[in-house]
């Protein structure tokens, strides 16, 4: 006869709560239906009813853990297409910014932030980018105003979650 083991899993028992509070949502009361999932453009990836159900049981540490909540495209299907008005994107969403808080950010993300806070833009443009364009007789690429931006990225305490996200 084979044995059957359990894996201790540390859970919190309120994360469902707290979302619901946060988006004044109802992530308790996913049915599991899947509707969310089957309209998903990245379903392949990302299975926003799991995520509900996670959610529900409290997974906090696995859910701000995984990459994939960072998958999410933000189209909104699955809030709409939910009979029950669960929300997972916007719960999706709630995730993001938990692990966010706790630095946990995937390296590509966080250099798009770094970018940004350094030349106001998400993507640097390389030098052989400017000729190439010089070459094509396309206009010069306009600069941005990086002080504006960095007090913008300031404000929304950007700059502290990229900085956390860093340690």
């Amino acid at each position: 006869m084979s044995k059957v083991s359990f894996k201790s899993v540390e859970t919190d028992p309120n994360l469902k709560f707290k979302i619901a509070e946060e988006l004044g949502g109802k992530a308790f009361w996913c049915i599991q239906c899947g509707m969310c999932t089957s309209g998903c453009p990245v379903a392949e990836f990302l299975k926003p009813h799991r995520i509900i159900k996670m959610v529900v049981l409290g997974l906090k540490e696995q859910l701000i853990s995984s990459k994939e909540i960072w998958l999410c495209t933000t189209c909104f299907t699955c809030s709409e297409r939910c009979p029950q008005e669960v929300d997972p994107a916007n719960i999706i969403y709630s995730l993001k910014n938990m692990a966010a808080e706790q630095g946990i950010v995937p390296k590509g993300l966080r250099d798009m932030g770094e970018n940004l806070a350094e030349t106001g833009r998400v993507v640097r443009i390389s030098t052989a980018r400017e000729r190439e364009r010089m070459k094509l007789r396309l206009p010069k690429i306009p600069q941005v105003h990086v002080d504006k931006n960095r007090k913008i990225l300031e404000e929304t305490s950007l700059i502290k979650t990229l900085e956390r996200a860093k340690r």
